[in-house]
């Protein structure tokens, strides 16, 4: 049994905090904050990566691989914050945990009258400009009199529940981050020039983005500021060099990007239903496709990771996020979680988990003060689950390992305690997986690139070109790619590595037998880089490509024959692999067992969690109902990348176990939608809350359309209260008629028993046996 509290880690002071590695003999819409508020059956990834989004993740795990087996120790940072070596190499840390306090620039924007007959004409909206709801039809959308520049500063910096707040309450008072909001400015385009689905995935919402930083720059000049003035105004929003980017160790410098940035744009989200022309919310990287190529420069270093500059300050926007003028609290601090490294949780292939109300990064977002405040939904959202805290550095938690056994006590998750967890962390067994992918076309291996979100692998070579000569590369090729979110690049550099040429059009999509592939270009310098890319976005990830028979030829001559026969070979390899096209992975598991109780922002889950209950009659209206509080409990697997249980039934990264994962039939044989069937998720000593929930359904009678009302209730039997999780059987809490919103467990005999419920304060008893 170990106990962790990361808080102590990351305030220790003097030795305890000169970091290095230990001795070397000591030594990874239906149902979130971005998918449809509505209920719509659409789902959107909203996570989207940067450049070094994939890298950054890497490190992030593998410092608190180090830092649990006792192999690294923490080196504060001199402004907040601390670091991880992860090796003796110079340069090779990450920032961890994420303990400081950090600024947020948001620039508030309105739609102008240009645009096109391909997306539409419409000019507009300007801020304000939202109807007011009807609350005895609409009790679902938020909206205020006047969406000011004080609306935002309140929500973002106010002393009550706030953007602030949130974060400074959810990290346990280790992280904060101050709003800095701009007035409100009108970018050229309408709505519909950045938004139209056509358009803003391919260039539209980064266009919007540009725009906005360009309107508030010539807004700066008209009111008489100097350059030298709005460059100065800038640089106090670039304080970090998010990764590293001159290898020095110190993350606390400018990088010539704004640190944290966020748009809001006038009118409402495509995500609450706004429309197609509406910007759906997410966070993204602005041109992350020019990575290699543009950026800022700082100190006489490039910093190439893409991005656009704003105005002529010399400051860029690289990481940033987009949410609507109305868009609650909830909204917000979702995309921020993803500006601070934080995945989704609902299931971006279009399914429903039941991840649900129960965290920030799912449905959790869209919770409430409730019907009593009449205000919407969105407005306060529950707080983060276990996984995330883990992730952030901002958990308390204790280890119980194979063979350990005890009783611990649990204080509710949303604070910290000296003398109780936040969690419990119960180690199991590594899972393990086999994909059997493709034969290779040639002998026993071919190269892989890799499979997984956020991904940036480079098989790259160096290259001896004689002056006027052609490069030609030909390979056999199989491939299955995310079409139009991930892609398979082919590059050449002549400086090194510094800038990236890309050569012909990024293969995308699936072809589904080996077929030949040819690239050819004329560098124009002697020293030569080439390289294949996989980049892949942060929701749904495929199988990747494989290469075999790589060819390249220098003017007319041979230079490589290869089919990673060979290994390495002269390639210089990063993320890809020679495989025999049948991979088996191991990864780490655990449960995280927390205990949810009606205080801070979970004070939500008693009265903010809702159901469009009049879908026909009244299609913006809601009930609200309660989450059952009680211990949770969470399976944590790293064997996957997302929570998509459409793809992978009972299985994912982080999935709360659901104690009666069914408990909710309508007289038709329906059931709610994975949204609400969480509801009583919980183990405990209470009996569970009595829940009806409530759909219309249409019929015809005599040729005139009859709307009839269906009642959906937890019985008496399901009511009682389930004191011990046990995960002896692996389908003890599958349940075939729900299999995306139950989870089949580890199997390893763990047992955890709520024995005393005081206060808010569990009791609990757990035994995991040994392996």
């Amino acid at each position: 049994m170990t106990r962790r509290h990361t808080r102590a880690l990351a305030i220790a002071a003097g030795a305890a905090l000169a970091v290095s590695l230990a001795p070397m003999g000591a030594q990874a819409a239906p149902d979130g904050g971005a998918p449809a508020a509505k209920d719509s059956t659409t789902s959107r990834p909203d996570n989207r990566p940067g450049p070094n989004t994939a890298e950054q993740a890497k490190k992030r795990q593998k410092a608190m691989a180090l830092l649990r087996n006792g192999k690294a120790t923490l080196q504060k940072q001199a402004g907040g914050g601390a670091t991880v070596a992860l090796s003796e190499a110079a340069g090779d840390v990450v920032e961890f945990p994420l303990d400081k306090q950090d600024t947020v620039f948001t620039i508030l924007a309105e739609f102008g009258n240009q645009g096109s007959g391909k997306y539409g004409t419409t000019p507009g909206p300007l801020h304000n400009q939202i109807p007011q709801p009807d609350r005895t039809k609409d009790n679902s959308t938020y909206w205020v009199p006047d969406f000011s520049k004080q609306h935002y500063e309140e929500m973002f910096n106010g002393d009550g529940d706030s953007f602030k707040d949130y974060y400074l309450k959810q990290s346990g008072g280790r992280y904060t981050a101050i709003n800095t909001v701009s007035d409100w400015v009108t970018v050229p385009g309408n709505a519909s020039s950045y938004g139209d689905n056509a358009i803003e995935d391919a260039g539209g919402s980064w266009a919007f983005i540009r725009d906005a930083g360009n309107a508030w720059y010539d807004a700066q000049v008209a009111a008489g500021k100097s350059a030298d003035e709005i460059k100065a105004e800038l640089s106090q929003f670039d304080k970090w060099d998010r990764n590293d980017f001159d290898n020095d160790g110190d993350f606390n410098e400018p990088d010539g990007y704004i640190d944290h940035f966020q748009a809001v744009h006038a009118g409402g989200g495509e995500e609450a239903g706004a429309g197609e022309d509406a910007i759906w919310s997410h966070r993204w990287f602005v041109n992350s496709t020019d990575a290699g190529s543009t950026g800022p420069t700082v100190g006489g270093a490039e910093n190439l990771n893409g991005g656009v500059q704003i105005g002529d300050s010399g400051i860029w926007i690289g990481d940033y996020t987009v949410e609507p003028e109305n868009g609650g609290l909830g909204v917000f601090a979702h995309e921020f979680g993803h500006d601070l490294g934080l995945p989704d949780y609902y299931d971006t292939a279009g399914g429903e988990n039941g991840t649900a109300f129960w965290t920030l990064m799912s449905s959790g977002s869209w919770l409430s003060r409730g019907a009593a405040a009449n205000e919407g939904i969105g407005t306060v959202p529950g707080g983060l689950g276990p996984e995330e805290k883990n992730y952030l550095g901002w958990l308390d938690y204790t280890e119980v390992n194979p063979g350990d056994s005890g009783t611990y006590k649990l204080g509710p998750s949303q604070n910290t305690y000296t003398d109780a967890d936040q969690a419990l962390k119960v180690n199991l067994p590594d899972s393990s997986r086999t994909e059997n992918y493709v034969t290779p076309k040639a002998g026993t291996y071919s190269w892989w690139s890799g499979r997984g979100d956020d991904l940036s692998n480079t098989l790259t070579r160096a290259l001896t070109v004689p002056a006027g000569q052609s490069v030609t590369v030909t390979a056999d090729i199989w491939y299955d790619i995310e079409e139009n979110y991930d892609y398979l690049y082919a590059e050449y550099s002549t400086d090194g590595g510094a800038r990236w040429t890309q050569v012909g059009r990024p293969l995308t999509g699936t072809a589904a037998k080996w077929a030949g592939k040819r690239w050819s270009f004329k560098p124009g310098a002697e020293n030569v880089l080439f390289r294949f890319r996989y980049a892949t976005d942060g929701g749904v990830n495929q199988a990747g490509a494989f290469l075999d028979n790589i060819v390249i030829k220098v003017g007319q001559s041979i230079v490589l024959t290869d089919g990673a026969e060979q290994g390495a070979n002269g390639w210089t390899v990063d993320g890809w692999k020679a495989s025999t096209g049948s991979e088996t992975t191991t990864a780490s598991r655990y449960y995280l067992i927390e205990n949810r109780q009606y205080v801070g922002y979970d004070a939500t889950l008693q009265v903010g969690p809702y159901n469009f209950s009049e879908a026909i009659t009244r299609p913006d209206w809601v009930e609200f109902f309660p989450f059952q509080n009680g211990m949770l409990v969470w399976l944590v697997d790293q064997g996957y990348t997302n929570n998509n249980v459409s793809q992978h039934p009972g299985a994912g990264y982080a999935l709360p176990v659901d104690a009666r994962p069914n408990s909710l039939t309508y007289p038709d044989g329906s059931s709610p939608s994975n949204r609400r069937e969480p509801f009583d998720a919980t183990f405990g000593l209470e009996t569970v809350d009595k829940v009806c929930l409530h759909k219309q359904v249409a019929s015809k009678v005599k040729g005139k359309t009859v709307v009839n009302a269906l009642e959906a209730c937890n019985s008496e039997a399901d009511r009682k209260p389930m004191p011990t999780f046990d995960d002896t059987d692996p389908n003890a809490y599958y349940s075939s008629a729900a299999p995306q919103n139950s989870v089949k467990v580890a199997g390893a005999g763990v047992k955890a028993t709520v024995t005393e419920d005081v206060g808010g304060f569990l009791t609990v008893n757990v035994t995991n046996p040994a392996k």
